[in-house]
Parts: C-alpha cells; sequence; structure tokens
C-alpha cells in the first residue's frame, strides 16, 4: 500500500510540473495577445517563470484567455495538495509495516 501511495505522489508531481508549464505558457500567450510592453522587456521570461504572482497583469484580457491562465493554477494547486496528502500517507503506511 506505501507502494502505491509513492506512486501517486509521483504522477500527483508530474501533474503539478506539467500545469505549471502549461500556465506558463498560457500566461506568456495571454501577454502576447494584449500586446502589453511587459511581453518585450528583456525580464518577461522571469515574469513568465513566476506567473501565478504576476496574474495582475492580465487585467484587460479576455475572459476565456484568463481563465485557461486560472485554471491551470487550480490544476497546479490541487496537485500540490494531493502530492503533499500522498507523502503523508506513503511515510506513514511505510511506518506502519515496519
Amino acid at each position: 500500500m506505501a507502494l502505491f501511495a509513492s506512486i501517486v505522489v509521483y504522477l500527483a508531481l508530474a501533474g503539478a510540473i506539467a500545469s505549471w508549464i502549461v500556465g506558463a505558457w498560457f500566461y506568456a500567450r495571454t501577454l502576447r495577445t494584449l500586446g502589453s510592453e511587459h511581453a518585450r522587456t528583456r525580464l518577461a521570461w522571469l515574469a513568465i517563470a513566476a506567473w501565478p504572482f504576476a496574474r495582475g497583469r492580465l487585467e484587460g484580457a479576455a475572459v476565456e484567455q484568463a481563465a485557461r491562465v486560472n485554471k491551470a493554477l487550480v490544476a497546479f494547486l490541487a496537485c500540490l495538495m494531493l502530492a503533499v496528502a500522498a507523502t503523508s500517507v506513503a511515510t506513514n503506511l511505510a511506518r506502519v509495516s515496519r
């Protein structure tokens, strides 16, 4: 059972990484369609890498484009919470089986 929980941890972490990448891609795409000066600066890559903290720049974006970024953030947080919970289960089950 601890092995199953460990597999869930790795799958949840892979999902969190994937949703982070997808969120950054949607964020960059939304900035590009807005045509803002933030998309053309040298430090734009930093805002794209830290897209959950720079979501305020999406004001004025189309609702469906900003919704994709928000959905990616929700998916990231859900995968992260699942990974933390499964880690707790895996460590407790590994301790009990000894």
